[in-house]
């Protein structure tokens, strides 16, 4: 008997990338500055351009991908320039402030510390560039993990 639940990866990826270009909303775009053309440079704030999420935990924890492109794989395939000077001060950062997994399944923060950033850094990134993207993460957990776990303000 033939397996009819085989997956087609070439279509799910299609169709993965059809639902997200149709389910983004722009609330803002000023002064044309998206699409970022080709050539473009930006700043990319935010860890999470280095600690990427691919899926949550509890039903979407344990998904299995043929593979995941992270933002600055994608931005680089598109040729938009990058600012490796900010690029480096994150991976300074991150070398003190590793990404932290947790102590096992299901058992990682919700979010994960984000390196502070003072007016002087975003000036000197922002002031020579076109443009900027912020990444923000965190995990996909359901709502009930949640509030069985992180309580705290600083996870929230």
């Amino acid at each position: 008997m033939k397996n009819r639940y085989i997956s087609d990866w070439d279509r799910y990826a299609a169709l993965a990338r059809q639902a997200a270009t149709e389910g983004a909303v722009l609330l803002q775009n000023k002064n044309q500055a998206l699409p970022i053309k080709e050539g473009e440079k930006v700043a990319v704030f935010g860890r999470m351009q280095f600690d990427y999420y691919k899926s949550g935990t509890g039903s979407g924890g344990m998904v299995n991908t043929k593979y995941t492109i992270g933002i600055l794989d994608a931005l680089k395939e598109e040729n938009i320039r990058l600012d490796q000077s900010l690029m480096d001060t994150y991976q300074e950062w991150i070398r003190e402030h590793p990404f932290d997994r947790g102590s096992g399944w299901a058992q990682e923060p919700w979010s994960q510390e984000e390196m502070p950033l003072s007016a002087d850094i975003v000036n000197q990134e922002m002031l020579p560039l076109c443009g900027a993207l912020c990444m923000a993460g965190r995990n996909g957990r359901r709502a009930w993990h949640g509030i069985c776990q992180d309580q705290s303000a600083e996870t929230r």
